[in-house]
């Protein structure tokens, strides 16, 4: 029996509607920018060029974030990790019975927790771009199907409520 979890980022918008989202927000901004040009107050233009850098390269890293992908396949015998970027594809596995869930967490108080699975001294994040909440629930999901050190639980069928499929 095998259970598969795949994680995405959240990412809404397709490169058409961020462009048209772009160049709406531009427009509409100018307008009120060249308003206080035309009345001497030229250094506004130069923070609305600066405003809408800063905007364009949001939506940019956002966009980038779309093609990210992790998917944790864990069968009988292995905890298997597959990530796929724009970079490529990188695959760790893991013996289940001696794998590890870890929810560390944060070193400062405003942080976030790092969900790892570990095994032999080799450590690998899962979900690093999920919300807090989400990491809680995928790690206490993972450490039910995984188990600890020396223990390995049966695979069941997927939950009807679950949030990871």
């Amino acid at each position: 029996m095998e259970q598969r979890i795949t994680l995405a980022p959240n990412c809404s918008l397709t490169p058409s509607v961020a462009k048209v989202f772009f160049g709406a927000t531009c427009l509409f901004s100018l307008s009120f920018a060249l308003f206080f040009v035309l009345r001497g107050f030229w250094p506004v233009l130069l923070f609305w060029a600066l405003e809408m850098l800063a905007l364009g390269v949001a939506l940019h890293a956002s966009l980038k974030r779309r093609h990210y992908t992790q998917v944790v396949v864990i069968t009988d015998s292995r905890v298997s990790l597959v990530t796929r970027s724009r970079r490529g594809e990188a695959k760790q596995e893991f013996a289940r019975h001696w794998a590890k869930v870890r929810l560390r967490s944060p070193p400062r108080r405003l942080g976030t927790s790092r969900l790892t699975i570990e095994s032999h001294g080799r450590a690998y994040e899962v979900g690093s771009f999920l919300t807090e909440e989400d990491r809680c629930v995928l790690a206490a999901r993972l450490g039910r199907l995984v188990g600890g050190t020396n223990e390995s639980p049966p695979l069941q069928g997927r939950g009807i409520g679950d949030p990871f499929r």
